[in-house]
């Protein structure tokens, strides 16, 4: 805005609050000056007395002294609430209050619609703009509600903002006259108790905790009501606030834990929705990869289960959250992700499908390449570092570490048109590549880095034998032949051949290899069968086999499957706990009755076997 247009705009504002001062001095010079000053000595009881003495012109008094701290907003609305709701009844002052808003935000609506006031001159547009997202009407009337419960934004700073807006009168006002009520009511209930605290001697914690469950349960019950009949939506449309209570959340869990260093290209400039590829090292990686671009809020394409769990699958229906079948070829998925880039939305997609082994990248397959050229946007690709041993899936607990993310290349949708898919790939694989062990600075304070540690490295590379391997302490060592690892401040072991986790991790890897052509494992598992698109499960039992050419299962009952290699991706686990797969649309959790190192050597073996077979098909 113009200096000459912010003058003009001074006067103008002035001019009214004059016409406006002359039009009460003339019909309320009796009540409306002994009231402000008042309200500038912050004198609740004599305000309280005053009011009462006058009547009905006590009301008026109400609404439009609400009414013109709105237009004139550094007027605080705080005092003609508490104060009237010492002088009435709570539900009168709460009606009268209200009244005095729609006043208010009615002449905010003439001011910027008839005489074009801009309303800048309170300097809160760039405080406001910064929750913005998007201008249609649902959009800009869900902020409105969201500032409303703010309390450091004045209700009319924030009708100056949406009079600009393109939103209708009768929207606006309803979302004004509604979106008040939480505060007004808080107002006026904390002067109804504090009338208490002078009348009858209320004690002084139980007014403290009067006002504030008076507080919660009126901001719970107008979102309650908000969210089931006006911000309701359709499955899978993204909800910015559910998202931004999921980011909250994570970051109480985190508590400090992980701190979040963006390097690389600069995404913000990007302003079309895009593609974000990234590896999949931490459970947390959803958050570090948010950092790049926190405004955004992406939609992650996640496991297909998580949508039947009750809360988390409502919260991440709610966020617009892309659900996949792990390790399952899911058409429904390509589906969702272009329309979601359709409605303008962000994907960000970690093509693993599941936690890094051992710090390094997981096998990717080659048509996620051909997933990201149908897609037509342009491609993030980032590298997450640092994040692999501050939760890896063979610990429980999460532990202090620096996390960087790299966004190491960005590619433009007329880069991505005359790039093949083979190249792409290339691209994609080299960009997230990463070996968190590798140039080792973090320092791991803690006396139990071996704990789950031998559920992950099950055998030990000295002498080769099965399941040998124990944790203690900070050691992994070999029952069979007493061999031991220690592992130092940076994570690494003390040994001059395996330094690390990757390191053994594909010692055990090469001895598996060895044996491949003849390998034929059978396990006696429990299986929980979940039903599809239910978090409910048929329980059973069977035997899971292993073979070269694919995996199968045979129940004790009449039902089996099998699958190729060249069918299913790759296998899920949980280190010492169960492996998964889906078949017929329907989530598998295998429970293996013996030993439960099992697992990772089952999901190891199976990675190889994929390996070869993408080798194969290369040449």
């Amino acid at each position: 805005m113009s200096d000459k247009k912010k003058t003009a705009e001074k006067i103008f504002i002035l001019s009214v609050t004059v016409l406006v001062l002359a039009l009460l001095i003339f019909f309320l010079k009796d009540i409306f000056f002994p009231f402000i000053k008042l309200e500038f000595r912050r004198d609740f009881e004599g305000a309280k007395e005053l009011l009462a003495k006058k009547g009905a012109l006590g009301f008026i008094t109400v609404s439009l002294v609400e009414a013109l701290q709105m237009v004139v907003i550094f007027i605080p609305a705080e005092f003609i609430q508490l104060s009237s709701g010492m002088s009435y009844p709570w539900y009168i002052a709460a009606i009268l209050c209200d009244l005095g808003v729609i006043l208010g935000a009615s002449i905010i609506f003439l001011l910027v619609h008839v005489f074009k006031f801009d309303g800048d001159i309170f300097k809160r547009g760039k405080k406001i703009a910064k929750y913005e997202r998007g201008d249609g009407e649902r959009n800009i009337m869900i902020l409105m509600y969201f500032l409303f419960f703010m309390p450091v934004i004045p209700f009319g700073a924030i009708c100056y903002y949406a009079s600009h807006k393109k939103l209708r009168y009768r929207k606006y006002i309803l979302t004004c006259a509604t979106g008040v009520i939480p505060s007004i009511l808080t107002s006026n209930l904390m002067g109804t108790a504090f009338k208490q605290f002078i009348a009858h001697s209320l004690p002084v914690p139980l007014l403290i905790l009067i006002i504030a469950a008076a507080a919660a349960i009126l901001f719970a019950l107008i979102f309650l009501i908000l969210n089931k009949f006006y911000f309701k939506q359709s499955v899978g449309t993204p909800n910015y606030y559910i998202s931004s209570v999921l980011t909250a959340v994570t970051k109480i869990v985190l508590l400090g834990r992980n701190k979040v260093k963006v390097t690389g290209e600069d995404v913000k400039a990007i302003r079309e929705p895009y593609l974000v590829i990234a590896n999949h090292a931490s459970f947390f990686d959803y958050h570090f990869i948010s950092q790049i671009d926190p405004e955004r809020k992406f939609r992650y394409v996640v496991n297909r289960h998580i949508f039947n769990m009750k809360v988390v699958g409502t919260g991440a229906k709610k966020c617009g959250y892309i659900p996949k079948k792990i390790f399952d070829a899911d058409v429904e998925t390509i589906k969702k992700c272009l329309k979601t880039h359709e409605n303008g939305y962000s994907v960000a997609l970690f093509p693993e499908g599941r936690l890094s082994n051992c710090g390094v990248l997981n096998y990717i397959n080659p048509a996620t390449a051909a997933l990201a050229k149908k897609m037509g946007v342009p491609i993030v690709i980032a590298r997450i570092s640092g994040a692999y041993l501050a939760k890896p899936k063979w610990r429980a607990k999460i532990m202090r570490s620096k996390v960087t993310v790299e966004v190491s290349r960005i590619i433009t949708a007329e880069e991505l048109k005359a790039m093949d898919e083979r190249s792409l790939y290339d691209l994609m694989i080299d960009g997230i590549s990463y070996n968190d062990f590798l140039s080792p600075s973090q320092v791991y304070r803690s006396l139990r880095k071996a704990k789950g540690l031998d559920e992950l490295l099950y055998l030990c590379p000295e002498c080769r034998s099965l399941f040998s391997t124990a944790a203690k302490g900070n050691s992994l060592f070999c029952k069979a032949c007493g061999k031991k690892y220690d592992i130092d401040k940076h994570y690494l072991f003390d040994d001059e051949k395996i330094r690390s986790i990757p390191d053994f991790y594909a010692a055990i890897e090469r001895i598996e290899e060895e044996n491949l052509g003849d390998l034929d494992l059978s396990v006696r598992v429990k299986t929980k069968i979940f039903r599809k698109d239910d978090n409910r499960y048929d329980e059973d039992t069977g035997v899971f086999r292993l073979t070269k050419s694919g995996v199968s299962y045979a129940s004790d009952g009449a039902f089996s499957f099998e699958k190729t290699v060249d069918e299913l991706e790759g296998i899920a686990y949980s280190a010492g706990s169960e492996f998964e797969m889906y078949n017929d649309n329907r989530l598998h959790y295998f429970y293996p009755a013996g030993e439960p190192k099992i697992c990772t050597r089952i999901a190891l073996i199976y990675d190889l076997l994929k390996r070869q077979e993408n080798s194969d098909a290369g040449k």
